[in-house]
């Protein structure tokens, strides 16, 4: 099982990773929109996913729009991260109903939504089971 993690920023991406890693999780890594729903196409040992919102060819609303429609049972495993205070932004999340965590953020927080997530997803005849948050 591997944990999505779409992100623009390559410092961010990189921290994620190793931080993921070094808990044991394997992470794909990518820059954007476009790469995930690449990932998401050809991948079928997804977990979860970490979407940012913004993100340079898109943004991670859209994408998770994209995920409900073509692999419904990863979206009720993923979570946003934002840095933004825009009311827009948070209102458009609250709708969504998934998970929100502010940057910067704890990687141990990170590893307890991977952990759900790898649960939820491995757990027989689990269609992902919407309660995986960890708090």
């Amino acid at each position: 099982m591997a944990i999505l993690h779409v992100e623009d920023q390559e410092v961010i991406r990189e921290v994620v990773r190793r931080g993921l890693e070094a808990h044991g999780f394997a992470v794909v890594s990518v820059d954007g929109v476009r790469a995930a729903k690449q990932a998401c196409s050809e991948r079928d040992d997804l977990a979860g996913a970490l979407l940012d919102v913004r993100l340079r060819d898109g943004n991670g609303v859209e994408l998770y729009e994209w995920i409900v429609i073509h692999r419904p049972n990863l979206a009720v495993r993923v979570a946003f991260v934002t840095g933004s205070a825009d009311a827009e932004v948070h209102g458009a999340l609250s709708a969504i109903g998934r998970p929100v965590l502010r940057k910067p953020f704890e990687l141990a927080h990170l590893a307890r939504y991977a952990a759900a997530w790898e649960t939820a997803a491995a757990a027989p005849g689990s269609a992902g089971a919407a309660g995986t948050s960890p708090d």
